[in-house]
């Protein structure tokens, strides 16, 4: 995220961005880009906060706001629980497998196959879909 602040709205704006995606997020705040006092400063919001503290902020500012740290993907038995609970909730199988796929961040193939694997293993009456004739 790139954003351009004026000096006296910086620690408003760094406190507020911390307060909302996390404090230990990586920024880099730059002032002055290609005049003679250029200044770049590299951190976290929490210390670009104590920074704006310390020292008064002078110059128009560029502040570059790291992204949002990876996480991890859903496990099988996590979308299979998430699977049941929609279903338990009244939801048919096209219904769960959109609510999930779309909660957990998964692909709505491989919700649908957890959701079909799981539908022959609990009904007897029907064939295992793995078997094949």
């Amino acid at each position: 995220m790139v954003l351009y602040e004026a000096p006296h709205r910086l620690a408003r704006t760094l406190t507020d961005l911390a307060t909302v995606i996390e404090g230990s997020r990586p920024v880099a705040f730059a002032r002055e880009l290609t005049k003679l006092h250029e200044e770049i400063w590299r951190g976290t919001l929490t210390e670009a906060i104590a920074r704006c503290d310390a020292v008064e902020p002078r110059g128009e500012y560029v502040l570059v706001v790291g992204g949002a740290p990876a996480t991890a993907e859903a496990t099988d038995d996590e979308v299979r629980a998430a699977l049941d609970g929609a279903r338990a909730r009244g939801a048919s199988t096209k219904d769960a497998v959109a609510e999930v796929a779309d909660r957990l961040g998964v692909a709505k193939k491989r919700a649908y196959a957890l959701a079909t694997a799981s539908d022959g293993a609990d009904r007897p009456d029907r064939p295992d879909p793995s078997v094949r004739s």
